[in-house]
């Protein structure tokens, strides 16, 4: 499971994007704004690949407050997408 701590602090978002990967699920959350309001963009793809060689089909992605609790969303949201759609991720 990722935890809150995985995910970096608030203050690494105001300079740029982080990207870990779960057994398989890759990631990428980074900081951007929605209209005037800020908020964390996360993806979601299959390994192995990395974002940029992954085609976009292949990607979920989803919008979050940025703010404290809108971090704990993220984290709940893809440890979420990791256990409802393992078979997805599972590296043969």
């Amino acid at each position: 499971m990722i935890q809150t701590e995985d995910i970096l602090n608030m203050n690494f978002y105001e300079r740029g994007k982080f990207t870990g990967s779960q057994k398989g699920m890759r990631y990428l959350i980074e900081k951007s704004k929605e209209q005037e309001d800020a908020v964390f963009q996360v993806i979601v793809w299959p390994g192995p690949y990395n974002f940029e060689a992954t085609p976009d089909e292949a990607k979920t992605s989803a919008v979050f407050p940025f703010t404290l609790a809108g971090k704990q969303q993220v984290v709940d949201w893809l440890n979420e997408q990791w256990q409802s759609r393992m078979e997805e991720w599972q590296v043969s």
